[in-house]
């Protein structure tokens, strides 16, 4: 009996163990992306950005409850918190949306963990404690400083005593943890049912656009947070009949849910208050029930794949079958450039981890250009001026820069190799053909679009000088973001903790305002007359012929391409130090 006995505590500590080291591992995963590599920067990292984030919601709190360190609350209060949570929720829904690919066990990780001797319960166990850990970091993260304003004001207000103002501020804490859990496994529910629905490329451009639209729609949400407060502040005024005339809409609306949830944890008995507590408890029951379904259902389809099968090889479409050959005889005559320019074709195109870089970079492009659009007011689809002017110039430029991200992510280490050993002396083909593809596949697609936008507005003239205009500085930015560009596109190894995209950020945004302003300033001299376009014309091909020789004569036969990204010597000394 003693012997058995040891062996089901010896079982029992195994089984944990195991659930241990995977919770760690999927945990650490959610945060080994494209944007954070080594340990020490994960944590620092992400401490960062969540006392960066916590700084916002605390200072819409703020503004919110002021007016009861002035005025005692009389029950109104909850019309501030409907505003408040769904900022949190919003807030959780986009950090989400930055997570989607690696919020469900991939195939990958069935790969890896079925051989072992792991039970599938193990497995799912892990995953859901990992999700919870990384949804109460950052949910309690964000409200660290905004829970201690609404303790703090209310109990002023109400004349709490300390143990009172404590409840609240768990109180404020538990039922963002709970909303921020209904937005958290709504949008994971989203990937995971298109998986089991919806097969091959048809799924992933799918899946791929919902993430886009879905990102552009929460940062416009955002902005009438930051900037267009009027709206909120109507909205705002607009909460406090819905106790009387509740219409079913807005019973439906799932922040006002919580916000009843609130209520009743703070001791309010109306009825109002109670349903809505009771739609939250059953929807946040609801969506992780079928979370929990929809992992079982991809688990079995992850089972099928898993099958021995064949090597797939996705034949090339019919378009690019037909333009091939003439681009290949007529702008890809070098045989470097012309075999690279296809490769980057793939990685731009075929890759989903590039191609969601670059949608993740235009989405944020997409809810800035909504938003210029709102703040122009209701004439702007009359007057051919105003930020209607400066849309093809912000898409552009978060698209480049979201290319020029993507182009430090490697497709596949075998591609490393091949371009390592078949090397060609005359290294600028390989930076040239990078400048044809995305002049090809993204800025071309992008200008025809812009371009049908602007014709059913003006004239098509007008159209196409506005559009050639801004194509010429979408080329200058390409231009000014690979000048001297010397690791191979999407080829080189990848340290994403070198990026320093937060500490270079100024720097980028100076660009940005630059980038919009002098084309939106010289724009109506440059079109008053053809002369003056022409000029403009010859300018920039001038430039782009300067560069060009630079880069081709001087700088690439001075300067090895690299292949691998290393750390910093300093970083690397340090890690030794340790």
């Amino acid at each position: 009996m003693a012997r058995l006995l040891d062996k089901f505590n010896l079982a029992a500590f195994a089984s944990s163990f195991r659930l241990i080291i995977l919770t760690r591992h999927f945990f650490k995963r959610l945060f080994l992306n494209e944007t954070v590599f080594f340990e020490e920067q994960m944590i620092g990292k992400v401490i960062g950005i969540i006392a960066i984030l916590s700084i916002f919601p605390a200072y819409v709190a703020d503004s919110l409850l002021f007016k009861y360190l002035l005025f005692p609350e009389s029950g109104r209060v909850w019309a501030e918190t409907v505003v408040f949570t769904t900022l949190i929720m919003v807030l959780i829904g986009l950090i989400t949306l930055f997570e989607w690919d690696v919020i469900f066990i991939d195939q990958k990780d069935y790969a890896n963990l079925m051989p072992l001797p792991i039970r599938p319960l193990t497995v799912f166990s892990a995953k859901f404690i990992s999700l919870i850990m990384f949804l109460g970091l950052f949910v309690v993260g964000i409200n660290s400083l905004s829970s201690v304003v609404f303790a703090m004001y209310l109990s002023e207000s109400k004349a709490y005593g300390l143990l009172s103002a404590f409840v609240l501020f768990l109180t404020h804490l538990l039922v963002m943890l709970a909303a921020g859990a209904f937005v958290f496994f709504t949008m994971a529910i989203i990937p995971g049912i298109f998986t089991i629905l919806l097969r091959g490329k048809f799924f992933q451009r799918l899946s791929d656009l919902i993430r886009f639209v879905l990102v552009a729609a929460h940062v416009f949400v955002l902005y009438f947070f930051v900037i267009d407060t009027k709206w909120i502040e109507r909205w705002y005024e607009s909460l406090q009949a819905i106790k009387e005339e509740a219409s079913p809409w807005v019973m439906n609306f799932p922040p006002l849910w919580f916000t009843g949830l609130y209520q009743v944890l703070m001791g309010n008995k109306e009825i109002f208050f109670q349903k809505l507590a009771d739609r939250a408890l059953l929807a946040l029951g609801a969506v992780v029930g079928v979370f929990f379904l929809v992992i079982l259902l991809s688990y079995n389809r992850h089972l099928k794949k898993m099958a021995p099968e064949g090597v797939k090889h996705d034949r090339p479409s019919l378009l690019k079958r037909l333009a091939e050959p003439a681009l290949n005889l007529i702008w890809l005559r070098n045989s470097t450039e012309r075999a690279v320019f296809w490769f980057y074709q793939s990685a731009l195109v075929r890759s989903r981890l590039h191609r969601n870089r670059v949608m993740s970079y235009l989405g944020i492009g997409v809810a800035f250009t909504l938003i210029m659009l709102v703040s122009t007011g209701k004439y702007i689809w009359k007057y051919q001026a105003g930020n209607m002017l400066s849309l093809p110039l912000v898409l552009t430029f978060f698209m480049l820069v979201g290319v020029r991200e993507a182009a430090n992510i490697p497709v596949s280490f075998e591609a490393n190799w091949t371009f390592r050993i078949t090397e060609n002396p005359d290294r600028w083909p390989y930076f040239s053909a990078l400048r044809k593809s995305v002049f090809l596949f993204l800025l071309l697609p992008l200008y025809g679009v812009l371009f049908a936008l602007y014709g059913t507005i003006w004239n098509i003239k007008a159209a196409g000088l506005h559009c050639l205009y801004d194509l010429a500085f979408a080329l200058l930015l390409m231009e000014v973001l690979f000048f001297q560009h010397k690791k191979f596109p999407f080829a080189c190894s990848y340290l994403p903790g070198k990026s320093q995209l937060h500490v270079l950020w100024l720097v980028y945004l100076f660009l940005f305002l630059a980038y919009i302003l002098i084309p939106r300033w010289l724009e109506p001299e440059v079109l008053a007359g053809t002369s003056h376009f022409i000029i403009l014309y010859a300018v920039f091909i001038l430039i782009a012929v300067a560069l060009w020789l630079y880069h081709k004569f001087k700088f690439y036969p001075k300067h090895n391409l690299i292949y691998e990204d290393n750390p910093e010597p300093s970083i690397v000394e340090l890690f030794h130090a340790m």
